[in-house]
């Protein structure tokens, strides 16, 4: 299949939406589909997935200078000649609420929610633009023949702005990466030089939204935990500030094998967003059995559900609250290793014992490609539009076999 993925945001940026277009394209491609990607950034050259960059523009004030991408006959032209069988735009804001205009005449049509962009917009003063944002994205999503959100809490938002039929693209976590047995001493030196103190894990923009600064009070209670930040954003500089002579530790954005270690260096995995409507980071902290300490949010509900390792802390709770929750967590974390004989081995059985991995990308891009995509290939077929090899410009047929 040929598969033409338009997205608002894409490599090199990080956050779990980039995560799971990389994985999926990823496994599209071990699969043996093609892939067209366009997007207002491109990242390192994958074999056999075409980049088409679009125009975009970064306001140094809006979500920490991110490139927002606008409205480009580029997106047309870059579909056009790559004839797709289906065309998914991910996460429409401007230049993909244009493109799925575009698409739904000429190609099968499906659209996925992933961010609460109205939200977003009002932790950066763009409040004012929520009426605009829901309108468009209604006008958007009925013209789909499919509609995906990543999660209930996804499907909720969508229901309650009036777009239903939504169906569920499942979670996914690169289980190989993820799990209980890795070592986490070479980071754990790192994280939390202190031996003694246990370490809270923050993976995820350095910004508002995210809900950093109700963790800060973690660095600062007495006794501290060590705080580990792990990534970029707008309010980086300020946190910095804040914590200086504290318990706190920015390393910037990892990647791979030390993201993973990351995970196993930790003493716990905590999660102050109100915004997010999966949260990836905790099905990766739950892949690898590292307990949770989130904010009592109906995405961490959902999302950690049957989790057993979870400490749910309720929203205006002050900074004890979560530092005795970290410190619970650990605690018992620890109990569970030394009941498992103790040492290195006592804590990989004792988080093996609770870990809780989602299905691996391969498994959910295959549901994705067979159930997903071809489902919406019929759908279009029913309203008279083919895929892009079937179709010439402006949606017209072509006679079979005609390039």
């Amino acid at each position: 299949m040929r598969v033409a993925l338009v997205s608002e945001v894409w490599a090199p940026e990080v956050d779990g939406l980039v995560t799971r277009l990389e994985s999926t394209v990823a496994e599209l491609r071990r699969a043996g589909h093609e892939v067209l990607v366009v997007a207002p950034t491109t990242g390192t050259a994958v074999p056999g997935v075409l980049e088409r960059r679009t125009r975009g523009v970064s306001v140094p004030f809006l979500y920490g200078g991110r490139r927002w991408a606008l409205p480009d006959g580029v997106v047309a032209r870059a579909v056009r000649a790559f004839a797709p069988d289906v065309v998914h735009v991910v996460n429409p804001v401007l230049m993909g609420v244009a493109a799925a205009r575009w698409a739904a005449s000429r190609h099968p049509l499906v659209v996925s929610y992933h961010t609460d962009v109205a939200t977003y917009a009002g932790h950066y003063h763009l409040g004012a633009f929520e009426g605009f944002v829901h309108a468009s994205m209604r006008w958007t999503y009925r013209r789909a023949d499919v509609r995906l959100a990543t999660s209930p809490v996804g499907r909720g938002h969508l229901a309650e702005i009036g777009i239903h039929d939504v169906d569920l693209w499942e979670r996914g976590v690169d289980t190989t990466a993820f799990r209980p047995d890795r070592d986490g001493t070479r980071l754990r030196r790192r994280l939390g030089p202190d031996p003694d103190l246990p370490v809270a894990l923050h993976v995820g923009r350095v910004a508002s939204e995210k809900g950093c600064d109700r963790l800060v009070p973690l660095a600062q209670e007495d006794p501290p935990v060590q705080l580990a930040l792990v990534g970029e954003g707008p309010d980086r500089a300020r946190l910095e500030r804040t914590l200086a002579g504290r318990r706190a530790v920015f390393t910037g954005v990892l990647r791979g094998d030390d993201l993973a270690d990351a995970y196993a260096a930790a003493d716990a995995l905590v999660f102050a967003s109100e915004t997010d409507t999966l949260g990836l980071v905790l099905l990766e902290a739950m892949a690898c059995g590292l307990p949770v300490v989130a904010l009592d949010t109906s995405t961490a509900r959902q999302t950690t559900a049957g989790y057993a390792a979870v400490r749910l802390v309720l929203p205006g709770a002050d900074g004890a609250a979560w530092n005795r929750a970290v410190r619970d967590v650990a605690a018992g974390s620890a109990a569970a290793a030394a009941a498992h004989g103790g040492g290195a081995a006592g804590l990989e059985a004792a988080r093996a014992a609770v870990a809780r991995p989602a299905g691996d990308w391969a498994s959910t891009t295959e549901r994705l490609v067979e159930d997903v995509y071809a489902r919406a290939v019929r759908a279009a077929a029913a309203r008279g539009v083919g895929s892009g090899r079937a179709a010439g410009p402006g949606g017209a047929r072509r006679p079979a076999g005609a390039r």
